[in-house]
């Protein structure tokens, strides 16, 4: 598709072109872009696109012709890839070439769009592995989406959000942020949202960094 070099794969997202920049906020990565609309490429770097190019039937987007395009789309699927210093100079010498440099000091600012509480809470139950997520105060559900018996994990959260508050005092080790169990049959992050707590309960095999990153996004 591109002369790219191939790096190693991390993941694969299904998802619109801002949550990719949430994904990536931490880190360096090329990233393969593709949705019905034809194909592309980028290179985020701590969640800000360094480079980017678009390939469709209405013709070819470069640099920041391309990140508005990605933006203005609803959903991609995303294939992310690590470099090593070799890779990644081939890949930003190749894109020079082809001017697909964004330009940031004259890319228009992104609008920012604030979501309701019901789809911050379906942004999270979205993400593959989600069965249930539940916004609480004082032991009593506010929002909630997914199926579950809201009440009586909003009282126990509640009880875990104490006792993990208590303990992270004991040892001195600042204020509670999130907790996360796991067991043999499913995992439950507990998170503080707003003047709320956000409990999500998932399957076994759910991605942790992509739930954990979702409620960062929403919080």
């Amino acid at each position: 598709m591109l002369m790219l070099p191939d790096g190693k794969r991390i993941t694969k997202l299904e998802c619109p072109f801002a949550e990719l920049s949430e994904y990536t906020e931490q880190i360096v990565v090329g990233v393969k872009a593709y949705s019905d609309k034809g194909y592309g490429y980028l290179i985020m770097e701590n969640g800000i696109p360094a480079i980017g190019y678009f390939s469709s039937e209405d013709g070819d987007y470069q640099g920041n012709d391309a990140i508005l395009f990605f933006r203005k789309s609803q959903k991609f699927i995303f294939e992310i890839f690590s470099y090593s210093e070799t890779e990644l100079r081939d890949a930003v010498t190749h894109a020079i070439n082809q001017r697909w440099l964004v330009d940031h000091p004259t890319l228009p600012p992104k609008e920012i769009v604030e979501l309701s509480e019901d789809q911050k809470l379906e942004k999270i139950l979205k993400q593959p592995g989600v069965l249930a997520v539940a916004a609480f105060f004082e032991g009593f559900p506010v929002h909630s989406k997914g199926k579950g018996d809201f009440e009586k994990v909003a009282a126990i959260a509640e009880d875990l959000h104490r006792a993990g508050g208590r303990i992270a005092g004991d040892l001195g080790i600042g204020a509670l942020d999130q907790i996360i169990l796991e067991t043999s049959e499913a995992k439950f992050i507990l998170a503080p949202f707003g003047d709320l707590f956000i409990c999500v309960l998932t399957t076994t095999n759910a991605n942790l960094g992509l739930i954990r990153l979702a409620i960062k996004g929403v919080q």
